[in-house]
């Protein structure tokens, strides 16, 4: 069976634009965050290593753990303002982690 050739084309911008890739998800560390965020302070480097502890660490109780698609989605969503990235990304997560009871 083949794609219909409108919907392959969906399916690759859909994968180009949302940072994923054939082999999964691009992986982002607390340096990459913080420089394309651009944090500038202690305080902003110290949320986004909280954020990728709550995204990676298992070991947290669920109501302190965040989905990588969650922290990914808003990353994304952050980048694209043509300013202050940072403060869009804590705001942004901040709000979406409420509507599922993580408190950051």
């Amino acid at each position: 069976m083949t794609m219909p050739k409108p919907l392959i084309a969906a399916v690759l911008l859909a994968v180009i634009g949302c940072g994923w890739t054939a082999a999964g998800a691009v992986r982002l560390d607390a340096e990459t965050m913080k420089a394309a965020l651009h944090t500038d302070s202690r305080e902003d480097d110290g949320f986004i290593e909280d954020v990728l502890d709550r995204m990676n660490n298992a070991n947290r109780p669920a109501n302190q753990r965040l989905p990588r698609s969650m922290v990914y989605g808003t990353f994304r969503w952050a980048r694209e303002k043509p300013r202050r990235q940072f403060k869009y990304f804590k705001w942004g997560l901040t709000e979406r982690a409420k509507r599922i009871g993580v408190k950051l």
